[in-house]
């Protein structure tokens, strides 16, 4: 019976025997996987190199890029920096965008970037900005190389060092602008419609004070140049120091104030605005709104003064978040000319190996829903800039001579006017006399007396006219008269465009409605910058 059952066990139905143990069946059946599994690995080893994604995201999108990188990895005709690839496409994926606002920063330029939030660096002290493939200048910093040697608002710059930047991002033309503390760096720009033209600057440290105090003619002067790292306190200092000096009326200067981080600006507003009142709203890709409030209590020194904003058309972002919130909360009188327009927000994501995204994740409205930007804020005072604040950079290479007709000659006409030589109208024709205001000019600066505008007396009149505009700032001194009452407001606008009547005044383009675009920025934007805490 036993012998009958074992001879049952041991049997298939077929009738053929099976002695396998079932320990040495595992066993076998380990082996042929660990096998299988070296065949693979040796294979895939000695086969192409594949950008597989394994355990990871393999979402369908991403197939092309996948295949791009590996086409490139195995076919490219030289060996193939895999690292600059990976940086590359994550470069481009921004710039796809199509948002001046948002860039990818590697180390380097991350480190640039926080120079700017701290406020020192070497360099030539300018803001720019990326417009489409064309780095425009949106501020040159008060006191900076940059503002002395005559760049402006608005310059393009077409080339540094003779070297083509068509096309760069703005990081790449501010690495190649920055340098050395006393090396010379040549910028070509366009101004306008002008021709391009070379001007050099001796790059010096820039630290920036980002608020500075001074009083004129019994009116207190707070002048903001940027939101970084510490410019509340510096701004809550000066304000102390103004009402130490008993003034009544402070002007808040923003003009070609790019902007910076917002929570800066949120606890300057803080110093006029009593705790938790919204002084600004964000709103999302979805329309929904978080509300930004003051969290402190409100300077007791600002409550008896009376405020005056100035801006102009460089006063961005975060420049216009505060005025945005003054104009709506208080009874503030904005100055000046319309702002810039900025009204969205980034956020900073560093990642491990020192790089940096800064991309625009918000809208801005002020505390009363709107939503300022392409639009810009528009003054309660218009004041608008004289004349020579629009002179054409003369070059040097140009010769401007009697009998010329064109339209660089008004400039010309404007310059010697201001500067104190009898120019009898501002017409397009160089004529007799104005031969004669040139000659003179050229006797008082020890010049070739030719009665042309050529070479050094081109490069002597636009230095001239430059420490001009230095020592005397007109749409400070307009608002300071309208202050001390000896203009009505009526009046003081009157005045303003009275000189500014020969040199037309280029109006801001008509801007798309759309989210995340711009006519400018600017940049480097610096922009306004809402600090993330994986920084």
């Amino acid at each position: 019976m036993n012998e009958e059952h074992e001879r049952h066990e041991t049997k298939n139905p077929g009738g053929r025997r099976i002695n396998i143990k079932l320990f040495w069946f595992i066993i076998i059946l380990l082996t042929s996987v660990i096998a299988t599994a070296i065949i693979t690995a040796l294979s895939l080893e000695a086969g192409t190199e594949k950008a597989v994604n394994v355990g990871t995201d393999t979402r369908s999108e991403f197939s092309k890029l996948y295949n791009v990188y590996d086409t490139i990895n195995s076919n490219y005709y030289e060996e193939v920096d895999r690292d600059a690839l990976i940086e590359s496409s994550i470069q481009g994926m921004v710039e796809g965008l199509d948002d001046p606002y948002s860039e990818y920063m590697n180390n380097e330029e991350m480190e640039a970037f926080q120079e700017t939030v701290t406020g020192d660096f070497e360099g030539i002290g300018a803001e720019v900005m990326q417009e489409g493939n064309r780095i425009i200048v949106t501020s040159p910093m008060r006191g900076s190389p940059a503002e002395e040697a005559g760049l402006e608002p608005g310059d393009e710059i077409i080339a540094v060092d003779g070297e083509s930047i068509e096309g760069w991002t703005t990081q790449e033309a501010v690495q190649l602008i920055r340098g050395e503390k006393g090396t010379d760096v040549v910028l070509t720009i366009v101004r306008g419609e002008g021709d391009p033209i070379d001007i050099t600057i001796t790059r010096d440290t820039i630290h920036i004070d980002s608020v500075t105090y001074e009083e004129v003619d019994g009116v207190g002067h707070i002048s903001v140049n940027r939101f970084q790292r510490g410019t509340t306190e510096e701004f809550e200092s000066k304000l102390n120091e103004a009402a130490e000096d008993e003034v009544e009326d402070v002007i808040i200067d923003f003009r070609y104030n790019p902007g910076g981080l917002l929570d800066e600006a949120v606890n300057m507003i803080n110093q006029f605005i009593e705790n938790g009142r919204t002084v600004l709203y964000l709103e999302d890709n979805n329309g929904e709104r978080t509300e930004i409030a003051t969290s402190q209590e409100a300077n007791p020194n600002t409550e008896d003064f009376n405020v005056y904003i100035l801006i102009n058309e460089g006063s961005a972002s975060a420049s216009e978040v505060f005025a945005g919130a003054m104009d709506d909360l208080t009874d503030a009188t904005i100055a000046g000319t319309e702002s810039f327009g900025k009204g969205v927000v980034q956020q900073t994501v560093e990642f491990g190996d020192d790089s940096l995204l800064k991309y625009t994740n918000t809208k801005w409205l002020t505390p009363n829903g709107h939503w300022i930007h392409g639009e810009g804020i528009t003054p309660d005072i218009s004041l608008v800039n004289p004349d020579y604040y629009r002179v054409d950079m003369l070059s040097p290479e140009e010769v401007y001579t009697e009998g010329i007709s064109n339209e660089t000659v008004p400039s010309i006409k404007v310059a010697l006017d201001t500067l104190g030589y009898e120019v009898e109208d501002f017409d397009e024709n160089f004529d007799a006399s104005l031969t004669t205001a040139v000659g003179e000019f050229q006797a008082d600066n020890d010049l070739e007396m030719t009665g042309d505008v050529t070479g050094e007396t081109s490069t002597t009149l636009m230095s001239e006219l430059r420490d001009y505009i230095n020592d005397n700032d007109a749409q400070l001194n307009y608002l300071v008269d309208y202050i001390n009452g000896e203009y009505t407001e009526e009046e003081i606008e009157d005045y303003a465009e009275n000189q500014a009547e020969h040199l037309e005044i280029e109006e801001p383009e008509e801007e798309s409605d759309e989210e995340g675009t711009s006519e400018e920025q600017s940049a480097e934007e610096e922009s306004t910058e809402e600090e993330t805490t994986e920084e």
